[in-house]
């Protein structure tokens, strides 16, 4: 029993130096992944030692198994993928309304993105788009997130696109 207990009190000061740190949708998805792979190993680590009090190589491959669950459950790489053809479309878009789509067969998660027009601002090009997003989080996270965005984003001196405007319905 008392076991069990201390397995619960790691796992929650876990995951609260997980909310402390900053281990959420809103970090950058390099952050996620390591804290994801930290947070696994650890958990996983803990985990194995105190339920099979084992020897320290079975303790070690948990921890690795778990770093390598924990990063590609924090880290989606669809996201990436969004993000990728969001730059593109900006990039590629013509002056008038275009639209592209992508999907993910492997996990079922796709994405839209539309330009609406495009147009200048203080000499740097514009373009308000719209962007829909539907991913899936796996396991610990399991929840899908479905996103519509309203923006506008303007093309800095060195190519780099900032957005400068957005709602999200």
């Amino acid at each position: 029993m008392i076991r069990i207990y201390r397995l619960f009190t790691v796992m929650y000061f876990i995951m609260f130096l997980c909310i402390i740190v900053g281990c959420s949708a809103t970090t950058s998805n390099s952050v996620r992944s390591h804290m994801g792979g930290t947070l696994g190993a650890v958990t996983a680590g803990v985990t194995c030692y105190e339920l099979l009090q084992a020897n320290v190589a079975l303790t070690a491959a948990c921890a690795v198994v778990g770093s390598w669950v924990g990063s590609s459950a924090f880290y989606n790489d669809d996201i990436n993928i969004h993000t990728a053809v969001f730059v593109d479309t900006l990039n590629t878009a013509p002056g008038k309304r275009s639209h592209t789509t992508w999907g993910n067969a492997a996990t079922g998660n796709w994405g839209s993105i539309t330009v609406n027009r495009s147009y200048l601002v203080h000499g740097l090009k514009c373009k308000s788009y719209e962007s829909v997003i539907s991913i899936e989080h796996g396991w610990p996270m399991n929840y899908v997130e479905r996103e519509n965005e309203f923006g506008t984003a303007c093309q800095l001196p060195d190519g780099r696109w900032q957005i400068t405007d957005t709602s999200k319905q």
